[in-house]
């Protein structure tokens, strides 16, 4: 009896330790941005904590004019965006009409916002379109952009479709860049770009705020 216990533990540990190894064979990339135009002020800043994958470094990445300031803490899986509306009326975010273009050059549509769950379930339910989000006088907005990879999903019940639990909505969700070496090779992606278009409805006009940023490193 003692020798068969003996036996079950050494499995047990045997299989413990292939979980472990296989764990560690999956370290999170960790990557460093900076935001290469329009160029912000050059400034020192502590290394923070991206949400939740990867790390940002250097430059802190912002940027103004006399109408609105932008903060951006890129990370792997998306993007923490603060608008502040410095005008003396409201604006709108344009999120209808936003843009992601990746470091291939090709143009995806965005979420922004601040829980990825109830924007595809908000997309879904509104037939795939994304209502302006106002930003009243002297207030700031903060949330995340997101890449919209929904636009052929159907997460409602009805004929044809199944329901999709908000569980199974997050884990569908694609990343920025892999945060893991199981979902690509983070390390080709040193030293090339991507793009974040922001269209910022003033009342009478509206500007594309186009943002190019770059992948400094991946470790």
């Amino acid at each position: 009896m003692l020798k068969s216990l003996n036996i079950k533990q050494a499995i047990a540990f045997g299989y413990l330790c292939l979980i472990i190894a296989g764990c560690s064979s999956y370290t999170p990339y960790r990557y460093s941005f900076s935001l290469i135009e329009p160029q912000n002020e050059p400034r020192q800043d502590d290394a923070r904590p991206s949400m939740p994958f990867g790390r940002v470094f250097g430059q802190t990445m912002s940027f103004e004019d006399e109408n609105v300031q932008f903060r951006f803490i890129p990370s792997s899986e998306n993007i923490r965006v603060s608008i502040k509306n410095k005008t003396d009326h409201e604006i709108n975010l344009a999120r209808d009409k936003a843009e992601y273009i990746d470091h291939l050059g090709e143009s995806r549509r965005m979420h922004y916002g601040y829980d990825y769950v109830q924007e595809v379930k908000n997309f879904e339910y509104n037939s795939k379109y994304v209502p302006p989000m106002r930003i009243d006088q002297g207030s700031e907005i903060t949330g995340y952009v997101w890449v919209n990879n929904w636009p052929d999903f159907r997460i409602g019940e009805g004929p044809g479709t199944q329901p999709i639990s908000s569980y199974k909505i997050h884990y569908l969700m694609e990343p920025f860049f892999p945060r893991y070496s199981f979902e690509g090779r983070g390390e080709d992606l040193k030293d090339s770009t991507f793009k974040l278009i922001l269209p910022i409805d003033f009342g009478g006009h509206t500007h594309n705020y186009t943002f190019t940023f770059m992948v400094n490193d991946v470790k």
